[in-house]
């Protein structure tokens, strides 16, 4: 039996109105069916809306809602009350073997568990909301795709080094871009920072109001970055620009938004220049969010208050950046093992020496080695905190 006798009839729905376009079912397609034939009320849409509506959704994240709801009604003409975890399996199915990417292949797990997920909080919404209309959740037996955690995409102690080196070589925007780099290596997202005005800045702290999850959180920065922002302020100021609390604090020097709130994608711009001239390929925002996270943990930071930091609401998403401290732990249990273990003075030298950048090409350990080893090592008369002081005391020679 062809598949196209299996399917439903497929309907294009837009979530900003109450009309649906309803087509034949059963032709091969990226997930999205061509709007013809005669239009309708589809009460469905109604609930979408009221629980989109619920939510304090982020802007991406009610994107990726609207859209994957969007796709299910135009997948099956039941009724919310109709739907049954069998119909949620086939659904999964249909993603699985028949929708494709803009690009036009297979949908990756990735975007499979996102319908999925979305479904599941769609579902699970309307089973508390409306028992009356779905007394059991149909998404409850449905598993996601498993998916091996992706490692943390840290930027080395060398491309550090060259990405600063490569700010010496910017124009006008110089400036603006060495602010822009050292909030990054804060770990902000690139969303964060669109969002943040001259208030939030109190000299010392950033105040991340707008975040992805919705949880304000407070950054504060190492005495170089705040250098760094101080200095671009006056710049500015001495532009002749009235500085004011809510004037956006990082700009856009492009010829039509010149003065205005650098974009989301005016951060990409600027960063992949660096990458550019950094020779470092495809350098993005979130590099330095990876970097920052990494670090935060080697350094001996609590993971509670480095996610807190960092704004990871997700102990699993976070679980990339423990990964490598327990790789580092691992590799220096073996070599005490061996009896191959430094002395803790010599340790403590060639690390100071190694991050001030003075022995770039010869230290025989990495930073992220030097720094592990220092709290994992030493004797105990010497507390964590005091070795984060340590570290943290040569960290600003590498902007970080």
């Amino acid at each position: 039996m062809d598949i196209s006798d299996r399917l439903p009839p497929i309907k294009v729905i837009s979530l900003n109105s109450d009309r649906v376009d309803v087509a034949p079912s059963a032709q091969p397609r990226r997930g999205r069916a061509a709007k013809i034939g005669t239009a309708l009320t589809d009460l469905r849409v109604t609930k979408v809306r009221e629980f989109i509506n619920s939510n304090n959704l982020a802007p991406n994240s009610r994107k990726v809602y609207e859209r994957e709801l969007r796709r299910f009604i135009a997948w099956t003409d039941l009724l919310w009350g109709e739907i049954k975890p069998r119909h949620i399996a086939q659904y999964k199915a249909y993603l699985v073997e028949e929708v494709q990417s803009q690009s036009g292949s297979s949908l990756s797990k990735s975007s499979i568990n996102s319908a999925i997920a979305t479904l599941k909080s769609f579902f699970g919404w309307l089973v508390l909301a409306y028992p009356d209309i779905l007394a059991v959740d149909p998404t409850a037996s449905v598993k996601l795709e498993k998916i091996p955690l992706p490692p943390a995409q840290s930027l080395t102690a060398e491309e550090v080094q060259r990405v600063w080196a490569a700010t010496e070589y910017l124009g006008e925007t110089k400036q603006r871009d060495l602010a822009l780099l050292h909030i990054l290596s804060h770990g902000l997202r690139a969303g964060e920072i669109v969002s943040l005005n001259v208030g939030a800045f109190d000299g010392r702290l950033i105040f991340v109001a707008d975040t992805k999850t919705n949880e304000p959180r407070l950054v504060p920065l190492r005495k170089q970055s705040r250098e760094a922002l101080k200095e671009y302020l006056s710049w500015r100021e001495s532009q002749g620009e009235e500085i004011t609390s809510d004037r956006p604090l990082i700009l856009s020097h492009h010829t039509t938004r010149k003065g205005e709130r650098l974009s989301y994608h005016g951060i990409y711009f600027a960063i992949e220049k660096i990458g550019e001239l950094a020779e470092i390929p495809q350098l993005h925002p979130h590099s330095f969010r990876h970097t920052y996270s990494t670090e935060l943990l080697l350094m001996g930071v609590d993971p509670t208050h480095a996610r807190k930091l960092t704004g990871h609401q997700s102990e699993k998403a976070f679980r990339r950046y423990t990964l490598r401290g327990e790789q580092e732990a691992a590799i220096a249990a073996y070599y005490r093992a061996v009896g191959e273990e430094m002395e803790k003075q010599d340790l403590e030298w060639e690390c100071s020496h190694f991050i001030k950048g003075s022995n770039l090409t010869t230290a025989s350990i990495s930073l992220s080695a030097c720094c592990y080893l220092l709290l994992k090592s030493l004797d105990s008369t010497r507390t964590s905190a005091n070795l984060v002081a340590l570290i943290s005391s040569f960290l600003p020679v590498r902007g970080f």
